[in-house]
């Protein structure tokens, strides 16, 4: 399995958080609709998920930390 171990800063995590919540802002403000609406829902939960696990899988296949030691 992969390493598990947090890869993020917080200030990547608090980034990763805001963008989430502001795509679920922007599909329920009514800014959007339709399909780009239900996208922004299907997409905001990768970054608030990864923000509050203060992990992202991506970090890893890429060998990236952000996060110091």
């Amino acid at each position: 399995m992969g390493n598990l171990r947090a890869n993020l800063s917080r200030t990547d995590r608090a980034l990763r958080l805001a963008l989430g919540i502001a795509c679920i802002a922007a599909a329920l403000a009514g800014g959007v609709g339709g399909h780009a609406a239900l996208a922004l829902f299907l997409f905001a939960w990768v970054p608030i998920v990864t923000g509050l696990a203060g992990w992202c899988p991506l970090y890893v296949l890429f060998g990236v930390s952000t996060r110091r030691l």
